[in-house]
């Protein structure tokens, strides 16, 4: 089926509002190196609890009964892991080990940092869970196959290059994000269910009958923001995949293709690229039909 221009367009639209409703700082990407990426998404608390029911909380910590696939480098706040299998949670520390098969799982106001065996290092934010669904490091190919999957909240990746393919995965629900690149966070929260006046407006020009369907309610927005020098790809539920170049972003939600990759930090035209206040409104104002449609294939 060929989808048109301007649908598209619409689609484009939905997916930077859904962005900039998550993310909560006065721009979406800083070029001050000490600045982690993860400090530009907005903590969102899920309407579900992210601690499976039944699963009762631990005094001590257990090891799990898989590979050891990493180390507990720095924890803040309460951070707890689930084995696979398990039923029980424990409370994570520094220098406790991450096991294949993990599911993480980070309250309010906590973040944790681990170093994995496959040269890489993964930072989750508060109200984030996510499980360490495969990882395997080969030292003699220095070959890696990686399989992260973000449930919720807002986990930053920092991917050393090796031989080979990347072979570096992050899935969510809405989306699939493969390493491209070193350094990248990719969030998974709720998409906005109301719009703005401006969008409206914007959505009613282009498609009357998709706008009145475009944002359903309980749906999710998978956002994929790079790091300079960094490259990842996104796939969203249909359609092919968006390349998301260095400090750009990019989002995919529920049921829907990946949109458009955009530049962040600067809108390419003399407009801060804003995401608080705002929104993408700025944005869509000054730049609609530049390039906010499907981004590059591969």
């Amino acid at each position: 089926m060929k989808i048109s221009k301007n649908s598209k367009l619409s689609y484009s639209v939905i997916v930077l509002l859904g962005i900039g409703l998550v993310f909560g700082l006065t721009s979406l990407y800083s070029m001050d190196p000490s600045l982690s990426l993860l400090d530009n998404f907005k903590p969102t608390k899920p309407k579900v609890a992210l601690m499976p029911e039944g699963v009762k909380v631990q005094p001590e910590f257990v090891g799990g009964v898989t590979r050891k696939v990493g180390k507990v480098q720095k924890v803040q706040g309460k951070v707890y892991v689930i084995h696979t299998g398990g039923k029980s949670a424990y409370r994570l520390k520094a220098k406790y080990p991450i096991f294949e098969g993990d599911t993480i799982i980070t309250s309010s106001r906590s973040r944790i940092n681990a170093a994995m065996k496959d040269k890489s290092v993964l930072a989750m934010a508060p109200n984030a869970k996510l499980v360490v669904s495969k990882l395997e490091y080969e030292p003699k190919t220095n070959t890696r196959s990686t399989v992260m999957g973000l449930f919720w909240g807002s986990a930053r990746f920092i991917v050393k290059k090796l031989s080979g393919e990347p072979n570096y995965q992050v899935q969510t629900e809405t989306a699939v994000c493969g390493v491209r690149g070193t350094d990248f966070a990719v969030s998974v929260a709720a998409a906005p269910d109301k719009q703005s006046s401006i969008s409206k407006r914007v959505l009613a020009w282009l498609n009357p009958v998709r706008e009145a369907h475009a944002l359903v309610t309980g749906a999710l927005i998978t956002t994929a923001l790079t790091g300079p020098g960094s490259t990842v790809g996104l796939t969203g539920a249909i359609g092919g995949t968006t390349v998301v170049g260095p400090a750009s972003v990019a989002g995919a939600v529920s049921g829907a293709a990946a949109g458009g990759a955009a530049g962040v930090g600067w809108a390419g035209v003399g407009y801060p690229f804003h995401a608080s206040r705002h929104g993408v409104e700025t944005v869509n104002k000054y730049r609609l039909g530049t390039n906010l449609g499907v981004g590059r294939k591969l």
